[in-house]
């Protein structure tokens, strides 16, 4: 989706009421997009594993979709598709940190609640701050940020000794997720910068080498496991086996929508303001699965949500700011 307006027009400039209107509604439609579509995406990826956890198939499944997809957007919109073997071979070590994260946040689903796994990878920023100084990247961050990590901890710290069904594994996995994130944003800033890609192009591209990388692990998976899964297969109702599909098909083309809607609606607006609904995004996927999923949250629990939450808010600011002082060009976090 190509926007029509200049950053003077995106920082409120002189343009009739009409194209302001016109504007304004693109961005809250594009917003709205990304919530939703990215609840459905969690929640329909999570219902699809809980009636069988073939985890490897799945994520398989949504890279696949997510790269046909893409190229079907781009070819509709009569545009090029700037991908090339030497783009594709720079994006390599950004696509297999990518492609961790996907899959163990995928396998977080599986292991504990989704509201939980979501709070935990409220932490992804936090990370990605650690790795940034393990690797040496001597950009500052404001005092205001390192503060943020404080209620963001402690906020993980209440919600996982309240009720929404902890399990070590579950956190472990969400962690590791939260690992491969965080590496995916310390390389992406080199890789985006040098290849000169947009972000449509960049998800094409993750999408196709994700895809190349889960085949292996899904292989696996029916080595090890394919016996047990098609017997469970063959057990299901054909009620459960038009539940799974179902849940299956909204749930990965919900993802590739809700990423496009994120993408754009970056393109729309300024780093600020997407930072900002980003975290408020997260709340509204805890909410959505505790809902959802109809998990009971006790006060220590709710306490620790909000908290974290808060931390996100400020975190997000925190970086929103820094990024317009030092005017970095847009870039899209996928959590």
């Amino acid at each position: 989706m190509v926007s029509n307006f200049s950053e003077e027009d995106r920082d409120g400039g002189e343009i009739p009421r009409r194209r302001r209107m016109m504007y304004l509604l693109r961005v809250v439609v594009l917003g709205l997009a990304w919530f939703i579509f990215s609840a459905l995406s969690s929640i329909y990826i999570k219902r699809t594993i809980n009636i069988l956890p073939a985890v490897a198939k799945l994520t398989l499944l949504e890279f696949a979709v997510g790269a046909v997809m893409t190229w079907l957007y781009l070819v509709l919109l009569r545009r090029e598709i700037r991908v090339t073997p030497t783009i594709i071979k720079s994006f390599v070590p950004v696509s297999i940190a990518y492609a961790l994260g996907h899959i163990l946040t995928n396998y977080s689903f599986g292991a504990t609640s989704l509201a939980f796994a979501h709070t935990v990878k409220a932490l992804e920023p936090f990370v990605a701050v650690i790795l940034q100084r393990i690797l040496g990247d001597s950009a500052a961050h404001s005092k205001l940020m390192y503060l943020s990590f404080i209620p963001i901890s402690a906020g993980i710290g209440l919600a996982s000794t309240g009720s929404m069904k902890f399990t070590w594994r579950g956190f472990f996995l969400a962690m590791a997720s939260n690992l491969c994130f965080g590496t995916r944003n310390v390389l992406s800033k080199k890789t985006s910068t040098s290849s000169g890609v947009d972000v449509i192009d960049c998800f094409l591209i993750l999408s196709i080498l994700g895809t190349v990388y889960t085949i292996p692990l899904w292989l696996l998976c029916e080595y090890l496991y394919g016996d047990w899964m098609n017997t469970q297969i063959q057990d299901m109702s054909p009620e459960s086996a038009v539940d799974f599909l179902l849940s299956a098909g909204i749930g990965v083309v919900a993802h590739w929508i809700y990423n496009q809607a994120s993408f754009n609606f970056l393109f729309l607006t300024s780093p600020i303001t997407h930072s900002v609904a980003n975290a408020a995004r997260r709340l509204f996927l805890i909410v959505a699965a505790l809902l959802y999923f109809s998990h009971s949250v006790s006060g220590r629990a709710g306490m620790g949500v909000s908290l974290t939450l808060c931390g996100i808010m400020v975190y997000s600011y925190a970086v929103a700011r820094q990024r317009e002082r030092v005017t970095l060009p847009h870039t899209v976090q996928r959590t």
